[in-house]
Parts: structure tokens; sequence; C-alpha cells
């Protein structure tokens, strides 16, 4: 069984919560896995303390799966064997703008190696309150692309300094307009991101090209690319 309780924070606030588990460990485990899946779009994931008897030390890896939610992976690399009851750690969050008013995280994984347990666990809510807004101050853009030159696809670098929606369109050094997969998407916090674009075939030919980015506050920017084909 894993359980976070369910508590009540306010917009920008930061917490540690309390990831309580109730395990059965064979004698031969030498690694643990577990996987908490959150709501991504209110909450960031910021560290991970141990806090218990399972394990002298505990680690996360922190994955995006799509602009809703977000996935934790917690690892502990010297559990006990038997039964096991008490805190595993302590996660530590952020609240982040927004205008929902509810968050949430939910047990997804549990492995002991390469075996999985049963998982046992509600759902964690978390009630925002209103508070002062919370507006990140970073810089907005493109920043590189990659390959450079690109063929059929490119990855792009941008970051966004708010949650919101972020537009893309990109042109020849003719004016004729590409069709973008994707056009749009929505960033969740602020920070830096990568995008994978792909094109139709018949449209991205050899030359220069300019990708507009536009996000819903009001930020344009633009990157110069080219292709070789």
């Amino acid at each position: 069984m894993v359980e976070i309780p369910d508590t009540v924070l306010q917009q920008g606030q930061r917490a540690a919560l309390p990831i309580r588990v109730q395990l059965e460990l064979p004698s031969s485990a030498s690694t643990l896995r577990i996987a908490v899946a959150y709501s991504a779009y209110r909450l960031k994931v910021v560290a991970i303390r141990a806090g218990g008897e399972l394990c002298g030390a505990v680690e996360l890896r922190d994955t995006l799966l799509d602009q809703d939610t977000g996935r934790v992976d917690i690892y502990c690399t010297a559990p006990v064997a038997g039964s096991y009851r008490g805190v595993l750690g302590w996660l530590e969050i952020e609240v982040l703008a927004g205008r929902e008013g509810e968050a949430w995280f939910f047990p997804v994984a549990i492995c002991v190696d390469s075996v999985e347990l049963p998982v046992a666990g509600q759902k964690a809510r978390i009630r925002i309150e209103n508070g002062p807004p919370v507006e990140p101050i970073g810089t907005e853009g493109l920043w590189k692309a990659l390959p450079s030159p690109f063929g059929g696809e490119v990855v792009v670098q941008y970051s966004v300094a708010r949650p919101g929606w972020v537009f893309f369109q990109m042109f020849s050094a003719t004016g004729k307009r590409i069709t973008l997969d994707p056009s749009r998407l929505y960033a969740p916090r602020a920070g830096t991101f990568a995008l994978r674009f792909r094109f139709y075939p018949w449209e991205v030919s050899s030359g220069a090209y300019v990708l507009q980015m536009q996000t819903e506050h009001g930020t344009v920017d633009y990157l110069w690319m080219l292709c070789v084909r």
C-alpha cells in the first residue's frame, strides 16, 4: 500500500508530504521502485527526503507524461527484507499558479527489482486555496533546433515564464506556410521544454525556414532554421 495524505495548500506554497507505505519485501530484494502519478499542471515536484527505516537513501525521477499528468518514480537502493509499515520519505512539492482549485497524487506501480507487486492506495487530493497570484519570472523564447540542418523532423528547445497555451507557425524563406505537427500545446509550468516537429515531406525542401512561437500571454519569438534534404 502507498498513501499520501489529503491536504490544503496555498498558491505558490511549498510543502513536504509524507509517503506512507505498507510492504512485504523478499529477502533477496535490492531495489524498490514506487511510481506515483500527479497533476503536473498544478504541482511541481522539487525533491524527496528519506524519512524511515526502510532504506538509507531515496531518489526520484520526474517525468512529464502530457500537459496534465506527470509521474514520479521513487527509488530505494537498500530496502530491508520482511514487513515494513511507516514513512518511506517526504515528497517536497510546490503549488503552481493556475485556475484549478484541486490537485492530486495517485500510486500507479510498485516494483521490487523487476517484479511488480499489487498496487493499493487511494488518490490523494490537495485543495488549493486562493492566494496572491503566482507569476514565475523568466525568459521566454525559442533557443535552438536539432539537428542543424534538419531533414524530415526537428527538435526545438523553447521556454515559457508561466503556464499557458503556446502556438507555433513555420514559414519558408519565400513566405509559404508549412503545416506543423503539433502546431499548439499547453505548457503546464514555467520552464524550458523540447518539442519534436514533423512535416509533410512534399512541403519541406532544402532551404531556410523561420519558426514562430507565440504564447497566449503575448510573447512572440522567431528562430531561423536550415533544412537539407
